[in-house]
């Protein structure tokens, strides 16, 4: 029902004639009032009859209205649809008005309020009516008066921004700038000046004090980047940067996105020189296996075997996200699009506050949190294409293969039996004709495929000054370049921020994660490398060949199990909460609670087909075909409370003290069994199983570790200038023995900006900083001091079972501890045109948790104790050069250059480790391609321990060997070993360059490494050790000694004997990759005005677009390495 308008009627015609016109129009005029006040006041007596339904629709439901130089007769129209209420006013008394004003979550009594703030207008609420009229001139004096405030909003390089948020503070009146980033606001005017909120996306919030007299503002937004150069969160306090003692890198969400990585835990190297993803070169780009890193070396020995959690690396650091732990296989399965910042803290001053789990370094993670305003949806699509790298594979073909069967003696008689020489001639000409015939299979091709992959997520959020609301959604589909593999991932996120009188914050950030994992039941991609090229895969039926016979040997063709219902996959469904709580006592004084849950429900399951090709040869069908499935839950709970104060005294002395408690519980429980016999493959379901696996029992485990932590912080900085940093944490666990289950950790830490001097001139700024401290680890199994025992059906006597010592427990068991020593410099010059950061460390640990070996009479052979000692020391540097800053036309240009050394040395060891020695020293331990590690004080535990060698005797074709006195033999001895390099690089870093013009971006970043030696182990297997039997690389038939005098780096073509392990086959591994190339076009948000999207961006990104490297040698032995190429598109409105 649309407005009544009241407008004056005719008078009779006739009935004044007599009368003068003057009075007659008094009179008419008087008499017209009189009936509009009648009628209004009937209309008001009728209306108030009609019951109170729009009174109480005014006190419970919300209005969402945006008007921007509408008139008043619209916005009144608009609330009537919004609230179907029936509003009475004079048309002509309303449409003079014109309104702009932004109603976000308010009644409609204060809608209306707002609406009419700056206007002579008053309303009055009865049953399902709103009458509105002007007020009185009293009245009106009553009304505040109103000052129109205007202005330009502009980004950082000057250029407007069209759809900035305009609010006063601590109201609901606001408004937008337009397409040329101006503005109009009406503001009251008071004795008491109001301030203006500025919001954008992706650019930090400004609130903006208005002056008194001044109608005119330039407001200018920053990139939210600006932010983290402000404040630095290490995960318990907030302390500005200037006075941070600690070393640590702070990498905002945007800057991270560029890189074009998949995963959070592959880019993090890109940002720091101390952090180095260690490459698995067997299983490449694998989906379902997880980027290993560590920062700034490895603390301890590869204690894979112990470690308690998901983490398989030991060595790999604390994953912090929102405030509480989480583990990395969530961080490899994020949402990279839902990171605004992360931070890796190296030093005693940056980890200490996290005591016994700093040792490894921190790796903090903020993710985005919803912004106040009207609802935002932010929609991201992402489309890759993978495709196999095989660029290291250099295999012979079927003409080469043969060749090399024949040189190798295959085909040679070695009595010169002329009847078996025959047979043997015949078999060469058959594989001769098949080759004659084009049979050059290529068998690489076989399991592997060109995969699309899609990532889809969309975030929507909204809210106000109060309370705040954001959702996000996501679904990943990842395949894997062989066959059938692949990582689904699908994920809700729920966060609420409720935020009272801006002194009582509480969040809840509720995250439910299913992820699934595919293997490829292609089986792995060394099969495939190894099948000769002259075998056809299929006979004259196009039937797959099950199997072939040569030389006496039985192959079996790998792709008859790609065929059968295989399958393989691990699966895992995760829900985390994390509610924290933000006081402000006062103006100086915040306390902060939190608690976080997360439980994870795994289950792993395999199938293999009773017609397998592994079950060849077995008979008994209650033995063929095979069902494994583990089952697992594990439940972390953590809860902190911390009291965070900060104020300054004397105008000089800053003063910043935290103190807190945190506690933490983790539970792991899994079991298992193998089940077989499946005597048809449509019945897969473990209960058509025979039986249990022959021999086998079911499978369990259980782990449960508890940690309680009091921690405090003293932060005291004089003008700035002078820093003195104190942290102080008291760890009590379950995992250690009864007598040191509490141990202490702490750092001081110092600072001096020089800049703040007054003898420093220029703009740049400057800082020296040392910190000293030590930090713990206790990445172990719960149960490691614990003396265990186990019931065994053996030890029956008399009815009764008897218990048998499995594990001697150590009630001295300690902490293992990390001394940690840092100085660092950070400085800025020429208007932060250059950049530059230093660090040089000493990392000593002590109390390393060790196996030592026992006299056998005591019922086991070892028992844990602390006695291994490590040092790690090393220097790291970036330079960063803004060489291009927007002033030439657009152009914006940075380049960072970064290089890191660290070695390590041990100073302690335990006897099992020097046990471990005399393993290495075992002429059966000496071939193959895992080299036996020999640890010596002394030494790097990286150290490469071989027997030296001379190279190959062109005479003989046999290898010279070098013995520690220096003489040289043809006898291999493995206690002739002596260090032939390091597998740990020099020098290792990261060069990253970022050019933009005119909202087009170009971003690459480069990895390399200097100065490693590794051993070739494909020289070991597929040139020198390369069975005839079997596909090869080339080398092996051009590279090889084939007759005396020949010049050659591998042995005798014909010596088929195992390869002993020598220095003959390191060689120098230096490198440098283009980990990442990425082109983004970020559409002008002036050419968007007129839509209602806000930002449309679109990237086009590459990963390992090339590699170049000293030592030549096969990259992802069971799975290929891949190129990736990805179109990504972001839309937010």
């Amino acid at each position: 029902m649309y407005a009544h308008t009241f407008r004056p009627v005719n008078s009779p015609k006739g009935t004044c004639k007599t009368i003068n016109n003057k009075v007659m129009n008094l009179l008419c005029r008087n008499l017209i009032k009189l009936m509009i006040k009648m009628k209004l006041a009937c209309l008001v007596l009728l209306l108030s009859l009609s019951g109170v339904q729009a009174h109480v629709w005014s006190q419970t439901s919300m209005l969402e209205l945006s008007v921007n130089g509408k008139s008043m007769v619209e916005a009144i129209e608009m609330l009537q649809k919004k609230t179907q209420l029936k509003f009475v006013f004079n048309h002509e008394e309303l449409n003079n008005y014109r309104v702009n004003a932004k109603i976000q979550g308010k009644t409609l009594e204060e809608a209306l309020d707002i609406l009419f703030s700056d206007k002579p207008l008053k309303y009055e609420i009865t049953g399902e009516h709103v009458i509105i009229s002007k007020t009185t001139e009293k009245q009106q004096q009553q009304t505040p008066k109103m000052i129109e405030i205007t202005g330009t909003v502009v980004d950082e390089n000057g250029s407007a921004l069209p759809g900035v948020t305009i609010m006063i503070k601590g109201t609901s009146l606001g408004t937008a700038t337009d397409v040329n980033g101006s503005f109009k606001l009406q503001v009251p005017e008071s004795n008491t000046p109001n301030n203006l909120l500025c919001s954008f996306i992706g650019m930090k919030t400004q609130e903006i004090k208005l002056v008194n007299g001044k109608t005119n503002y330039k407001i200018v937004m920053e990139d939210e980047a600006q932010k983290l150069e402000d404040v630095v969160v290490t995960g318990y306090f907030q302390r500005k940067k200037v006075t941070q003692t600690g070393s640590e890198v702070v990498v905002d969400g945007e800057e991270l996105r560029k890189v074009g990585s998949l995963n959070l835990l592959q880019a993090i190297s890109s940002f720091d020189p101390g952090v180095r993803t260690l490459e698995n070169n067997e299983w490449g780009s694998d989906p379902n296996r997880m980027p290993e890193i560590t920062v700034r070396g490895e603390k301890g020995f590869d204690l894979r075997d112990q470690a308690d959690d998901s983490r398989t690396n030991p060595n790999a650091p604390l994953y912090i996200m929102d405030g509480i732990e989480v583990s990395a296989s969530t961080v490899f399965d994020m949402d990279m699009n839902r990171v605004a910042s992360f931070s890796i803290l190296k030093d005693a001053s940056a980890t200490s506050l996290y005591g016994s789990r700093g040792a490894n370094g921190v790796i903090l993670i903020t993710t985005i949190r919803p912004q106040a305003g009207e609802i935002k949806v932010s929609l991201n699509a992402n489309y890759n294409i993978s495709v196999p790298d095989l660029r290291s594979y250099n295999l012979m073909d079927a003409r080469e293969k043969l060749e090399f069967e024949r040189l190798a003696g295959l085909y040679t008689q070695p009595n010169n039996n002329r009847e078996e020489q025959t047979v043997l001639d015949m078999k060469y000409n058959e594989v001769l004709a098949e080759i004659e015939r084009g049979v050059d299979s290529y068998w690489l091709s076989q399991p592997l495929q060109t995969s699309v992959n899609q990532r889809y997520s969309a975030y929507l959020e909204g809210g106000d000054e109060h309370f705040r609301y954001g959702i996000n959604l996501k679904f990943d589909k990842d395949n894997g370049v062989m066959k059938k593999s692949g990582r689904d991932r699908v994920g809700i996120n729920v966060y609420f921020q409720y935020d009272i009188a801006n002194k009582l914050v509480v969040r809840n950030d509720i995250s439910v994660e299913d992820v699934k994992g595919y293997n490829s039941p292609y089986g792995t991609f060394s099969q495939y490398a190894a099948m000769n090229p002259y075998e056809r895969m299929r006979d004259e039926e196009g039937e797959l060949i099950r199997e072939y016979s040569r030389h006496d040997r039985i192959t079996r063709n790998p792709l008859i199990n790609s065929l059968l219902p295989n399958t393989s996959y691990e699966k895992y469904t995760q829900v985390r909460d994390n509610l924290q709580v933000q006081w402000w006592a006062t103006q100086h004084l915040r306390i902060n609670g939190s608690v976080g849950l997360t439980k994870q429900i795994n289950r792993d399951e395999a199938f293999t087909s009773a017609q397998s090709t592994q079950f060849d040869g077995i008979t008994n069908i209650a033995e063929k075909g095979s069902y494994v499935i583990s089952n697992g839950t594990d439940m972390d709970v953590e809860g902190k409370l911390t009291l965070d104060y900060s104020n300054l005294f004397f105008d000089h002395l800053s003063f910043n003290l935290g103190v807190g408690t945190e506690f933490t519980t983790q539970k792991t429980q899994e079991d298992g069994y193998t089940a077989t016999g499946f005597v048809n493959d449509k019945l897969t379901y473990p209960s058509y199983a025979q039986q249990y696996q022959r021999n086998g029992k079911p499978s369990g485990y259980f782990d449960k570790g508890r940690t309680i932590g009091f921690l405090g912080n003293i932060n005291l900085g004089w003008d700035n200038r002078y820093i003195v940093d104190f942290s102080l944490r008291t760890d009590g666990s379950s995992r250690f023995g009864s007598d040191n289950q509490f141990a202490p950790f702490w750092s001081v830490g110092l600072a001096w900006n020089v800049n703040r001097e007054n003898f420093w001139q220029g703009v740049g700024t400057m800082k020296i900083r040392a910190s000293v401290g030590s930090v713990g680890s206790s990445n172990f199994n719960a149960d490691q001091a614990m003396t265990r025992f186990i019931y065994n059906s053996d030890g029956e006597y008399n009815g009764i079972y008897g218990a048998v010592l499995s594990q001697y427990g150590n009630t001295a068991l300690k902490w293992q501890n990390t001394l940690k020593y840092n100085v660092g410099l950070d400085m800025t010059v020429w208007r932060n045109i250059i950049s530059l950061n230093f660090d040089a460390y000493l990392e000593r640990t002590e109390n390393l948790l060790m196996n030592v070996d026992v006299a056998p009479s005591t019922g086991f052979t070892s028992y844990r104790e602390n006695l291994g000692s490590l040092d790690n020391k090393g220097i790291e540097a970036r330079l960063r050069l803004n060489l291009l800053r927007g002033d030439r036309d657009g152009w914006n240009w940075n380049v960072t250059l970064s290089a890191a050394h660290e070695q390590d040395k041990i100073r302690k060891l335990s006897n099992a480790m020097r046990a471990m020695n005399e393993q290495a020293l075992n002429i059966e331990n000496n071939t193959g391609t895992e080299i036996f590690k020999m640890y010596e004080v002394g030494r790097s535990q990286n150290a490469l321990m071989l027997v030296k060698s001379l190279g190959i005797d062109p005479a003989t074709g046999n290898e010279v060997y070098v013995k520690r006195d220096g003489s040289t033999t043809f006898d291999y001895d493995p206690n002739d070993r002596v260090e032939v390099g390091n597998t740990t690089p020099k020098l290792q870093g990261f060069m990253n360059t970022n050019l933009s013009w005119n909202h087009i971006e170009l971003y690459m970043s480069f990895n390399y490494e200097m100065g490693a030696k590794l051993y070739n182990s494909t020289l070991a297997t597929k040139v020198e050790g390369a069975s005839p039997y079997q596909n090869a690389d080339k080398r092996v038939l051009y590279d090889r000694w084939k007759e005396p005098g020949d010049i050659a780096m591998f042995r005798r073509i014909d010596d088929q004997s195992s390869v002993y392990q020598s220095s003959r086959l390191v060689q120098k591994s230096n490198f440098i990759r283009m980990s990442s190339l990425s082109l983004t076009y970020d559409i002008p948000r002036e050419k968007l005005a007129k839509t209602f999207i806000e930002r449309c961006k679109f990237t086009f990104s590459m990963t390992d677009v090339f590699r170049i490297s000293t030592i030549k040698q096969e990259r992802g032995t069971s799975y290929p390495f891949a190129w990736t190429f990805s179109l990504g598109a972001n839309l937010t409105f």
